[in-house]
């Protein structure tokens, strides 16, 4: 398990199997759809799924103060439990790469979103020149700054990710941060590019 902290954002990770204390009646107890989601799972994903909820618990109960942690993850489109996890009082924001699982928390309503990627992944960024035909095509970690940003603005990739404008500060403080304008959002979110787990470049995106 690892954890960093950025402004008022705390982001930890960890794999399945060190978060095996938890388990499926644990995640009953977080909400009728959170084991609904977890039955449907199977494999590798099911236990991702079981320690992104064990990295959640951890966080929100550190936030509230409080041992109970009511979850929800309804889809705004179709109803299902597939959607965003939502606390009360908490913003939250989950990713995985492989068996690695980060989550992302801050307390209150801000935007945020966090992503994570392996290092040795820079092949899957192949089929994107198509999308960049100016070839501007993002490297790793600029990639990860731009799905952190739509997951923080909500829309995720509704938004072309062309469209997803990074522009580098120059203010000098570290970690760099660039602003993040997006099409149809007055305000530029923040979004930085964080020392996290070994072998992984994680962002995270906030407004």
């Amino acid at each position: 398990m690892g954890e960093i902290t950025w402004r008022d954002v705390t982001v930890v990770w960890a794999r399945p199997p060190d978060l095996q204390g938890f388990t499926e009646s644990d995640a009953a107890a977080m909400g009728q759809g959170q084991i609904d989601r977890f039955r449907e799972l199977t494999g590798r994903r099911a236990q991702g799924f079981l320690a992104g909820r064990a990295l959640i618990r951890e966080l929100v109960r550190r936030l509230h103060g409080s041992d109970e942690v009511r979850l929800s993850s309804r889809c705004a489109r179709c109803g299902a439990d597939h959607g965003r996890p939502r606390s009360a009082g908490v913003s939250l924001s989950v990713s995985h790469a492989e068996d690695l699982v980060v989550v992302a928390a801050t307390a209150g309503s801000t935007l945020l979103g966090v992503d994570v990627e392996q290092a040795t992944a820079d092949g899957r960024l192949d089929g994107l020149g198509p999308l960049f035909p100016d070839g501007s095509a993002p490297d790793l970690a600029a990639w990860t700054r731009i799905e952190a940003a739509v997951k923080a603005d909500g829309r995720g990739f509704e938004i072309e990710p062309p469209e997803v404008l990074l522009q580098p500060r120059s203010d000098g403080v570290e970690p760099r941060v660039w602003s993040a304008t997006l099409p149809g959002r007055r305000e530029p979110l923040e979004v930085t590019t964080l020392i996290g787990p070994p072998g992984y470049v994680l962002s995270v995106a906030v407004g």
